[in-house]
């Protein structure tokens, strides 16, 4: 947010100084006010990414070493950069959230993705998994419509939705679910056969997701930590180096 209001200002002084020196109709400052904020902003978000990407990769070094806890902490030392990029702390939360489910801590990872951003929708489906769990049923449907609504394309977030509403002896709505989720993909295989499965009352097949349905531990002893999780970033607006092998 500082980063907005800071180009905001330099913008505005940059026009208020042409005006006084030599411009005379407000139109043509329009083009200098636009490009300096534009400018201003890049420059300020750049050197933002810059310092937070120690940060990320130092938490990288503690994932995959399996140092869980130090990894939070990193991340958390980041959330002080959401006073400069409105989506840092939101997505930095999202990162939290998921560690801290995948140490089985359901509360705060509830309190980490309640306020994570909705963007990727993996981080509502997640928050649909804690209250699935806490057997906290309305919030689950919320956060699972959330995820459903932004990751429609996904087959994985309609099946992980119709996967809690069967456990929970959900037949029927685990059946218009999937219906739903083929009118999105249609024609997936996946949801094809899961749908055949749920008008059977059967367990649904999961393994076709591979490590992106382990992430989400539902059908697996303990919490579990994705492979996935070892190599994320977090600089929203700019170009990422991959660090997954």
């Amino acid at each position: 947010m500082l980063t907005i209001v800071l180009a905001l200002l330099s913008a505005l002084a940059v026009t208020g100084a042409l005006k006084l020196a030599f411009v005379h109709s407000t139109w043509s400052l329009l083009f200098p006010f636009l490009v300096t904020l534009v400018a201003v902003a890049v420059l300020l978000m750049r050197r933002m990414s810059q310092r937070l990407e120690p940060l990320i990769e130092e938490t990288q070094r503690h994932l995959a070493g399996g140092r869980r806890e130090l990894a939070l902490k990193s991340l958390r030392e980041g959330l002080r950069f959401g006073l400069w990029h409105p989506l840092v702390a939101a997505q930095l939360r999202a990162q939290i959230g998921e560690l801290q489910y995948a140490l089985g801590d359901l509360d705060q990872a509830e309190a980490e993705l309640a306020q994570s951003s909705r963007w990727p929708w993996t981080s509502r489906a997640l928050l649909g998994c804690v209250y699935f769990k806490k057997h906290e049923t309305d919030k689950m449907k919320r956060a699972f419509e959330v995820a459903v609504k932004v990751g429609d394309k996904e087959a994985l977030s309609w099946t992980l939705y119709a996967y809690c509403e069967l456990a929970r002896g959900e037949r029927e709505a685990a059946v218009k679910l999937l219906e739903r989720g083929l009118k999105k993909c249609p024609g997936d295989a996946r949801l094809l056969a899961n749908l055949e499965l749920a008008r059977e009352g059967k367990k649904l097949k999961v393994a076709p997701y591979g490590d992106r349905w382990t992430r989400f531990g539902l059908d697996t002893e303990g919490p579990v930590l994705p492979k996935a999780a070892r190599g994320f970033a977090v600089k929203p607006g700019f170009r990422q180096r991959s660090r997954r092998k």
